[in-house]
């Protein structure tokens, strides 16, 4: 069965909720436990649980010695569940403790829970559950948007191994070691499965390939130089020397004001990561000589071809790519190959749009169309994706989804 969090305080109040990523559209519940007999010291008259969720954004700008702050916050949903009553019910005989359980259902169509900031801007998207009022119990929803039937079969097919069409990334550029020169070359192809959007913490497969050509020369100069170092521009001898990251663009609006906020994430697990060298296939085609066939070119005289093959597989644990009134964001994969010299790295920037990849749980026994178990009695598929976009205050409890005028 799945473990279940408790928040508690020293008062009358227990909370018992599961910690799980919650999708939009589900049913969830949990249980408030009351300590009558101290509820009764701390004159507790009532007992309620309140749901929200909201989205605010922050803009500071200066002009001179004035710093203005420029803020708005959209109310996503908000709800409060009476639970318990002076007098209205008792414990059991022998016992101080009346247990309160609560049901309440997410709205559909939710943006994800989500943070980003930088200087002089700032954007959250944020869910939570407050037992009455501080001191007593808060709890903070991590909360993904819900997927289509579409997005859940693609990734089912990703899971099972993919056997749908690719696309291939392709890029080109021209390397010089030095200022003066003659060119080398190099081309990058990146080969991933054509989807119009890719399921989050899921592994998606790919290969990528590395190939360079030298610039004209003798074919008495070997692939190596005299040094027994290989010609410029070798591709990268290992997996961990091509550097993997993701970058995404938020754009926050306050009115009439815009900013962005740039986040370059490093992806573990793949290319660029030395822990995980042999997570990744690699193949390396043995060098070919090509001659040089142009009516001005000197007998003798071409290019060696190179190339290295990598396959491998990358999860992203990031929330999906959604866009409300006053923040939204997207995100590009990048990969880079350094090459020696002043501006050689080769980069390739991919477009990625990113997608829930949980279906809403079936709904808790007692509700209509529900099943004969609770999700709360099965486990998640999986380990949960990691929570990179919240701020570190949603596990210390410091952030507050409530306004100061709501705390009555």
């Amino acid at each position: 069965m799945a473990s279940q969090s408790t928040k508690s305080t020293d008062g009358p109040v227990t909370l018992h909720f599961q910690d799980i990523t919650r999708v939009a559209g589900e049913t969830i519940t949990g249980c408030v436990d009351l300590n009558v007999a101290l509820a009764q010291e701390d004159h507790l008259e009532h007992l309620r649980i309140k749901f929200k969720g909201t989205i605010h954004s922050k803009i500071t700008t200066t002009s001179g010695e004035t710093t203005t702050d420029h803020c708005q916050t959209i109310i996503l949903f908000k709800e409060k569940i009476p639970l318990w009553d002076q007098g209205a019910a008792f414990p059991e005989p022998g016992s101080h403790i009346l247990s309160c359980p609560f049901q309440f259902m997410l709205p559909e169509n939710l943006p994800p829970s989500f943070h980003c900031q930088a200087y002089h801007r700032r954007s959250t998207i944020s869910y939570a559950l407050e037992v009455n009022q501080p001191p007593y119990p808060q709890n903070h929803l991590s909360h993904s948007r819900r997927p289509s039937q579409s997005q859940l079969l693609a990734k089912e097919s990703l899971k099972q191994g993919w056997n749908g069409p690719w696309r291939d990334i392709t890029k080109e550029e021209q390397l010089r070691r030095g200022i003066f020169g003659d060119y080398s070359h190099a081309r990058v192809k990146l080969t991933i499965p054509d989807m119009p959007s890719y399921p989050i913490a899921t592994e998606i497969p790919f290969s990528f390939r590395v190939e360079t050509e030298t610039k004209l020369m003798h074919v008495s100069d070997a692939p190596v130089d005299k040094h027994g170092k290989p010609l410029f521009p070798a591709p990268p001898a290992l997996s961990s020397d091509v550097r993997l990251s993701l970058h995404r663009r938020a754009e926050i609006r306050v009115r009439r004001y815009t900013r962005h906020v740039d986040d370059d994430f490093r992806l573990n697990g793949s290319l660029g990561d030395v822990t995980r060298v042999a997570a990744v296939h690699q193949v390396s085609d043995e060098p070919e000589w090509i001659p040089a066939c142009g009516p001005n070119d000197k007998k003798g005289h071409g290019i060696w071809k190179r190339a290295i093959h990598f396959q491998s597989a990358v999860a992203i644990p990031y929330a999906p790519t959604s866009r409300t009134e006053i923040i939204d964001w997207h995100y590009n994969l990048l990969v880079v190959v350094p090459f020696p010299g002043i501006g050689n790295d080769l980069r390739l920037e991919v477009p990625l749009d990113l997608h829930p990849g949980s279906a809403c749980p079936p709904p808790p026994i007692g509700t209509p169309g529900s099943s004969s178990i609770t999700y709360a009695d099965v486990l998640p598929a999986g380990p949960p994706p990691v929570m990179l976009d919240l701020p570190p205050s949603y596990w210390t409890g410091e952030h507050h989804a409530w306004d100061a005028d709501e705390k009555s």
